[in-house]
């Protein structure tokens, strides 16, 4: 049986976009001399070892490559930071895939990342909680990747959710010029808008601040302009056993203070207490 070859629509069009090799490594370089490290998608065992040669910092494997069994067992030693598109993808593939990457065995990390390429994708079919139940499943890091429309209001909300949820790569795309309408320009930002992106992105991530009930400076200070400590309600004479009528709660400037009724009731006063005078369980007999 003949079998009639019908590429994939988008052919010509890739097959324009192709690059040599030394323009990549010229783009890596300028990367690196600019302090940034540089990851590309890989659609081949070609393309992974042409990567490997230029020296790129991680590489993308696409969501049209999860069930890619060829590439996925060539990438599996690959010692390179991996990032894998779960786009369209449900949890046994991704599972299959991770099994074929060899992820229990790697030194560097694999990030799931969610999102689909629907240019541009609709805020509701975002589905941040798949990006969650993923992460929760397969105990790995998750990322973000965004199509939303370059011009829609929440261009920047949605990644800003992603990161409130835990997403610890972003993607968004590029272009020079929306108004050209090149490849991907549904969804990318011009270069202005890009950095603004980045600036704002940049002070999200830093409001995320750090896992554990530990108190930072701002915490430790208004703690103490605003927790209420033990005064006293009336006037306490020394040597007077104090009751829970002699007693209240109310914020106070004392350095020294308790707030636990239980360590005051019973005790005797140490010395007289004038209304409001804030009682420590230490000094009490």
């Amino acid at each position: 049986m003949n079998w009639l070859f019908l590429p994939s629509k988008y052919f010509e069009l890739f097959k324009k976009l192709e690059w040599p090799e030394d323009n990549w490594k010229e783009l890596v370089d300028y990367a690196h001399e600019q302090g940034i490290k540089f990851f590309a998608d890989v659609f081949g065992t070609c393309t992974a070892d042409m990567l490997l040669r230029i020296g790129v910092d991680g590489l993308k494997i696409h969501g049209t490559d999860m069930r890619n069994t060829r590439l996925l067992k060539h990438l599996a030693y690959i010692n390179l930071p991996q990032l894998l598109s779960l786009g369209g993808g449900n949890i046994e593939e991704a599972k299959r895939a991770l099994t074929l990457l060899k992820y229990g065995d790697k030194k560097v990390p694999i990030i799931l990342m969610h999102g689909i390429q629907s240019y541009p994708i609709r805020v509701e079919d975002t589905n941040f909680g798949k990006m969650i139940y993923f992460r929760d499943q397969l105990s790995l890091p998750v990322g973000f990747a965004d199509h939303i429309d370059g011009d829609h209001p929440l261009n920047f909300g949605l990644c800003a959710m992603a990161i409130g949820l835990g997403a610890k790569v972003i993607e968004k795309n590029i272009t020079i010029s929306r108004v050209l309408k090149i490849e991907d320009y549904e969804s990318a930002l011009i270069p202005d808008d890009f950095i603004k992106f980045e600036e704002n992105i940049r002070g999200l991530e830093a409001a995320i601040g750090n896992y554990g009930d530990d108190l930072n400076e701002a915490e430790k200070k208004n703690r103490v302009g605003t927790r209420k400590h033990i005064v006293a309600l009336l006037p306490i004479k020394a040597g007077q056993l104090i009751g829970e009528k002699y007693l209240t709660l109310l914020r106070t400037h004392s350095e020294r203070n308790s707030s636990n009724f239980e360590e005051v009731i019973g005790k005797k006063a140490n010395r007289d207490y004038d209304i409001n005078e804030a009682i420590v369980a230490e000094d009490l007999i």
